[in-house]
């Protein structure tokens, strides 16, 4: 048993070893402290894989990939091959971070007339983009052969995973969706029966194709034979997907936002992905006036800012947010301090300023941008998240998804199908469908820089929550000094600017939301800890222990592992 202390909160972890140097017969905890390296992950598998990486001579970047395509395989209702997401690096070296981002792309060739009929059929996806993503990550910045990398995920995917509690809750979930498809039902049903907890599920289709990446390289899947099955079914199926759709499919390195956040710089994902909404809302929170004693914790008027903060950047966001390459994005204006002094000061800090969010208006932030910098084609909740730091001092934070929990419900070859094509507005807006476009998606996978050294890693899954979530992780760790486990087990809450709703998890005070009804918030409870608020993975750095903390959030499955 170990027992650490930190921040005044005393954890216990405790770590059952079978054997005294094999890190796949040890029980990864919620909670771990380390002085060289950690792995927080959506699940334990995943952690081991990434941090047997580290300990082979890895970096971070090949432990999150190693991870990446292993958590694929265990959390196949998550992400996976058939997905896309955002990868954010952080290179120790020079002290500099990039970007890439991998998400799902529309067809050269989209249905103008999708509709929420279609969601679980072919005609939702969208060209996904894990495997380009992490092999691109790979050649860039990986040390370890690929077929080190790989071959867990393989192994695990042949030989098959012991179904857990929470995956068997998805299954259950989704049984309406599973049975409309016959390949996933097979996957996923033993005996004309959903797969229980404790059985052991095998995808003996997924492990050929990861084989055949590693001996045939990223055109196999892209150009060669799993493209053109998967083109076939699709269409055979409904889809319109082509051969050249999946040619077309590139991976792109771009450069992270950032901002300052009272000292701290702070990067994140660049659109289409929303790490830029999640910083106009700590730009705005920023302005917060609460005195030193009330910034300890989320009192009255630091959650009302907060949700009057959230509903002006999601506003701007649906406003000026989409693909780079199809349409200018004022990056510079919206993560402009001047700009969110002037988003703030449309807020009333006594009352709820617009009974109906739908009528608070868009900013500008036109007014507050470098049109020289305007980022435009760049040259290079139902999801998971992966955070890692290496020996040598490099991070990353990976978010993943297929959309919505098993995507379209479509699979091919083993590999399950994204629902990304949902994702698009109807109305006229940057994020209209379009040709070879991607999505407007809230993934928001974030990495925290203190007076130049590394100091927190994170990112969650959760749909229309993350943003949101990841912000208020980050205003408790720099604002109200909480630890990383406060961080972690403090309640959450949401509003977006088309919701009713404030969305509040039990854990807050009943005079905290006496109050919040009186100001006019309507109240939407869910119980503590629940999943609907995400499963945030963190990694941060106590000076003052000179370690590592890393913490998997207790409202879903993961772990953390750290090596010294």
């Amino acid at each position: 048993m170990k027992i650490y202390r930190f921040n005044s909160v005393l954890i216990i972890v405790m770590i059952v070893l079978w054997g005294s140097n094999d890190l796949h017969a040890q029980e990864i905890a919620k909670a771990d402290t380390a002085s060289k390296a950690m792995v927080v992950a959506a699940h334990p598998e995943a952690v081991k894989v990434g941090i047997d990486m580290i300990k082979q001579g890895g970096n971070a970047v090949d432990a999150a990939v190693a991870a990446a395509f292993l958590i694929g395989v265990v959390e196949p209702h998550a992400s996976g091959l058939g997905g896309g997401g955002g990868m954010l690096i952080y290179l120790q070296e020079n002290k500099s971070f990039e970007y890439i981002d991998y998400y799902m792309q529309s067809s050269l060739s989209p249905d103008s007339n999708y509709s929420r009929n279609d969601l679980y059929t072919p005609r939702s996806i969208c060209i996904p983009g894990t495997p380009a993503g992490l092999l691109k990550a790979h050649t860039l910045y990986g040390k370890l052969p690929l077929e080190i990398i790989m071959q867990p995920s393989i192994n695990i995917a042949r030989n098959g995973f012991v179904v857990t509690e929470n995956f068997y809750t998805n299954i259950l979930d989704k049984l309406d969706v599973i049975t409309l498809h016959q390949e996933t039902q097979e996957l996923l049903f033993k005996d004309d029966f959903p797969i229980e907890i404790g059985d052991i599920l095998v995808n003996e289709n997924l492990a050929l194709v990861l084989e055949k990446l590693v001996s045939n390289g990223i055109d196999y899947f892209y150009r060669g034979e799993f493209a053109n099955k998967a083109v076939q079914t699709i269409q055979d199926n409904g889809g319109y997907i082509t051969e050249e759709d999946f040619e077309n499919y590139k991976p792109v390195v771009k450069k992270p936002v950032n901002i300052s956040y009272r000292g701290y710089d702070i990067f994140s994902s660049p659109p289409p992905q929303s790490g830029l909404t999640m910083l106009e809302i700590l730009n705005i929170f920023e302005n917060s006036t609460s005195d030193k004693d009330s910034k300890k914790y989320w009192d009255l008027q630091n959650v009302h800012l907060f949700c009057e903060a959230s509903k002006r950047a999601d506003i701007d966001r649906y406003s000026f947010l989409g693909d780079p390459s199809s349409i200018d994005v004022p990056i510079t204006g919206l993560l402009s301090q001047d700009y969110a002094n002037e988003r703030f000061e449309d807020i009333d800090l006594t009352i709820i300023k617009y009974s109906n969010n739908l009528e608070i208006p868009a900013g500008n932030p036109l007014n507050y941008n470098d049109n020289a910098n305007m980022q435009k084609g760049e040259d290079d909740g139902h999801t998971t998240h992966i955070s890692v730091v290496d020996t040598e001092g490099n991070a990353v934070s990976l978010t993943q998804t297929l959309g919505l929990f098993f995507g379209s419900g479509f699979t091919s070859q083993g590999v399950i199908f994204n629902s990304a094509m949902s994702v698009f507005y109807k109305k006229p807006s940057p994020n209209h469908i379009a040709a070879g476009k991607r999505p407007l998606t809230t993934i928001s996978p974030t990495i925290i820089m203190r007076d130049g050294e590394l100091f927190s890693v994170l990112g969650t899954p959760g749909g229309g929550r993350i943003f949101n979530v990841v912000a208020q992780k980050i205003i408790e760790l720099i604002d109200f000094k909480m630890s990383p486990t406060e961080v972690m087990k403090n309640p959450r809450f949401n509003v977006r600017f088309r919701s009713k709703y404030l969305s509040m998890e039990n854990g807050f005070n009943d005079n905290l939301l006496e109050k919040l009804s009186e100001m006019g918030y309507k109240i939407r409870h869910y119980s503590e800890l629940d999943s609907y608020f995400g499963g945030v993975q963190l990694i941060y750095y106590d000076e003052n222990l000179n370690e590592f903390i890393g913490v998997s959030d207790p409202r879903r499955d993961g772990g953390a592992f750290g090596t010294n």
